[in-house]
C-alpha cells in the first residue's frame, strides 16, 4: 500500500494587482447605481394602481433580468468546458454561477416584497413562482455538487450540465406569466409583439436600474473569475507537488 509523503509545497502564484479598468468600472457602476435610484424614488411618477410601490418594481424587474442573464452565460461557460476541457471555461462558469445564485435570491425576496402589498401574499405555488423556485434550488444544487466533487475535471462537467438545466428552465419561467393563469402581473414590456405598455419616464427609471445592474454584476464576475483563476493555479499546482511526492510504502 503506498501514500504520497507530504513535500515542501511549490510556491504559490503570484497575486496580480486589479486593473485600473475594473477599478474604474465599479465606479461607473456605483455612479449608475446612484442616478437609477434617484430616477426610482425622485423622479418617477406613482402609478396609477399601485401608487409608490411601483418603485420596488425597478429593483425587482433589475436583478431578475440579471439573474437570467447570469443563469445563461453560466451554462454557456459550462457548454465551452464540456466541449474543450479548458479550466478557465469552469472558472468563468462558476463566477457566474455564483452572481446567478445571489441575483436569484434578491428575485425571491424582491417579489415577495412587491407581492405582499399588491396580492396580499408572500408566496403562493403558482407557475411563475414555482418556476423561479425551482431555478433558486437548482443554482444551490450545482455548489452542492461542486462541494461533493474533488476532482477538478469531473467536478466541471457535472455542474456544467446542472447550469444547461438551469438554462433550460429560463423560457419557461420567462413566458409562464403567459402561458399559464398566474398572480404575477402581466409584463409592461413584451418580446412577443406586444411591445411596452409603460410610461415613458418609468421605461427610462427601469432601463437605467438594468443597466446600473448589469455593471454591478460585470464588476463582480470579473473580479470573482480572476479570484478563481487564481483558485485554479493553486489547485493545479497541488495536484503537481502530490503527483510528484516519493510514494511511502506501507506494510500491512
Amino acid at each position: 500500500m503506498t501514500r504520497p509523503v507530504a513535500s515542501t509545497p511549490r510556491r504559490a502564484p503570484r497575486v496580480p494587482p486589479r486593473p485600473k479598468w475594473l477599478n474604474l468600472l465599479g465606479l461607473a457602476a456605483l455612479a449608475l447605481f446612484g442616478v437609477g435610484l434617484y430616477l426610482a424614488l425622485v423622479t418617477s411618477p406613482a402609478d396609477i394602481n399601485q401608487g409608490d410601490l411601483i418603485r420596488v418594481m425597478y429593483a425587482h424587474v433589475s436583478v431578475a433580468w440579471i439573474c437570467f442573464l447570469a443563469v445563461f452565460l453560466t451554462a454557456l461557460f459550462g457548454s465551452l468546458f464540456l466541449w474543450s476541457g479548458r479550466r478557465s471555461f469552469d472558472v468563468w462558469a462558476l463566477a457566474n454561477a455564483e452572481l446567478a445564485l445571489v441575483f436569484a435570491a434578491l428575485t425571491l425576496v424582491g417579489g415577495m416584497t412587491y407581492s405582499r402589498p399588491t396580492l396580499n401574499t408572500w408566496w403562493t405555488w403558482d407557475a411563475k413562482l414555482t418556476l423561479t423556485a425551482l431555478l433558486f434550488a437548482l443554482l444551490v444544487g450545482y455548489f452542492i455538487v461542486r462541494g461533493m466533487l474533488e476532482d477538478p475535471d469531473r467536478r466541471g462537467r457535472v455542474s456544467a450540465v446542472v447550469s444547461i438545466i438551469a438554462a433550460a428552465s429560463l423560457p419557461f419561467n420567462y413566458f409562464a406569466a403567459n402561458w399559464f393563469r398566474t398572480l404575477h402581473p402581466a409584463k409592461s414590456i413584451r418580446l412577443d409583439g406586444g411591445g411596452v405598455t409603460m410610461d415613458g419616464s418609468m421605461l427610462q427609471a427601469l432601463l437605467v436600474n438594468v443597466a446600473a445592474a448589469a455593471l454591478i454584476y460585470l464588476f463582480f464576475m470579473v473580479e470573482r473569475a480572476r479570484v478563481g483563476r487564481l483558485e485554479a493555479q493553486l489547485e493545479t499546482e497541488r495536484e503537481k507537488t502530490l503527483q510528484s511526492a516519493p510514494q511511502e510504502v506501507i506494510h500491512v
